[in-house]
């Protein structure tokens, strides 16, 4: 029972690839290869450093879980925990110590960090984009499967919707044209468009997946 479980668990682990080289972990972000750490990663046998973020809100519960989990099975993983949080600025880690982490270890599991109702900025300023910035993660990656024994009112489901997660929305840029009357641009580039693109047919390549589908909103942007 706890190996099944550890397999679906593994399926959280965020791996930054190491200058698009490939490990055992599952790719989930991609990073900039000019960002990444040299660095070999852990050899075979030996024990593997992770970095650790567990947010907010179910964020600490959950993955206090994945650790008992990781422990119970024997994964020769050792976290490096990091105290990320908007909640408590003052006892949070700099974004700059999280890349360091990530870039170091390269593999990181996070949960989610909350921003205030009271937060006063952009959805630049939160630490989520400020993170995924630093680091350049570009693709957001879920895997949509069915899991054997839970019935659902959709059965039979497996694919990965992958989206581009630092333009179009994600520019954040806005303006007040005139006082009452806000304006918010969504930019798009070729070159982000394209690299997108390549990560979204490279995965389906590495994954024997022979279908890429491209979905846009052209109609309601």
């Amino acid at each position: 029972m706890a190996v099944r479980y550890m397999k679906d668990l593994s399926r959280l682990v965020i791996q930054l690839p190491r200058s698009g080289s490939a490990s055992g972990l599952p790719a989930c972000v991609k990073l900039s290869s000019s960002k990444v750490s040299s660095q070999p990663l852990a050899k075979r046998g030996a024990k593997h450093k992770v970095t650790l973020i567990p947010g907010d809100g179910v964020g600490p519960e959950l993955l206090s879980s994945v650790k008992d989990v990781f422990s119970a099975c024997g994964v020769p993983i050792d976290f490096e925990e990091l105290y990320v949080s908007e909640s408590n600025p003052t006892q949070s880690v700099s974004v700059e110590a999280v890349a360091e982490s990530c870039h170091k270890h390269g593999v990181c599991l996070k949960g989610i960090i909350a921003s205030p109702l009271a937060f006063q900025g952009g959805i630049l300023q939160t630490l989520n984009m400020k993170i995924r910035r630093e680091l350049d993660l570009f693709a957001n990656v879920v895997r949509v499967y069915s899991l054997p024994g839970i019935h659902t009112r959709h059965n039979n489901l497996d694919l990965v919707v992958i989206r581009e997660s630092t333009e179009g929305e994600y520019s954040a840029l806005e303006h007040e044209s005139v006082p009452g009357v806000i304006e918010s641009l969504k930019i798009i580039t070729k070159v982000n468009s394209r690299r997108i693109a390549k990560f979204a047919f490279d995965y389906a390549t590495k994954h024997g997946r022979n279908k890429v589908t491209a979905v846009h909103k052209a109609n309601i942007m």
